[in-house]
């Protein structure tokens, strides 16, 4: 009989998300200085900016995923 993975709760998924967020964000304003102009985010305007900021949390979010299901998936 296979053995059934433990369930995971919302607020696992919940902290990878706000750890996501906020090492992407880290990310972007790092880098932000030594983007051109037309990539560097202006306060409440939907720009490239914006959406690189966006892409870098995403590209953390899956980091995080695969390294937790590298990490914890049981070896055998």
């Amino acid at each position: 009989m296979a053995v059934q993975p433990p369930k995971r709760s919302v607020f696992s998924g919940l902290g990878e998300s706000f750890l996501a967020v906020l090492l992407g964000n880290i990310i972007y304003f790092a880098l932000e200085p030594m983007l051109p102009p037309n990539l560097q985010h202006e306060l409440f305007r939907p720009d490239f900016g914006l959406l690189l900021d966006f892409l870098a949390c995403v590209v953390v979010f899956f980091a995080i995923r695969l390294l937790r299901a590298w990490f914890l998936t049981p070896k055998e």
